[in-house]
């Protein structure tokens, strides 16, 4: 792996990382479409919960789906 954030050049540091990213995008997204939709607020806290676990679901699936020569084989 060449450059990049020197945190992320551990390869768990950043499937970790891409997996919190997923989590945060998908709770934001499912909260703005539920709150556009519906002026209650446990139906979108409950639409971010639920936007977070699919958000992190989808980045671990993608994290599985690479190419292992893409992931990088940095110790």
């Amino acid at each position: 792996m060449s450059g990049g954030m020197p945190p992320l050049r551990d390869r768990h540091l950043a499937a970790g990382f891409i997996v919190v990213m997923y989590c945060l995008l998908g709770a934001l997204a499912a909260l703005l479409i539920v709150a556009a939709f519906s002026g209650r607020d446990t139906i979108a806290g409950a639409a971010g919960v639920a936007g977070g676990i699919l958000g992190g679901v989808l980045g671990v699936r993608r994290i599985r789906r690479t190419p292992e020569e893409e992931r990088g084989n940095t110790p």
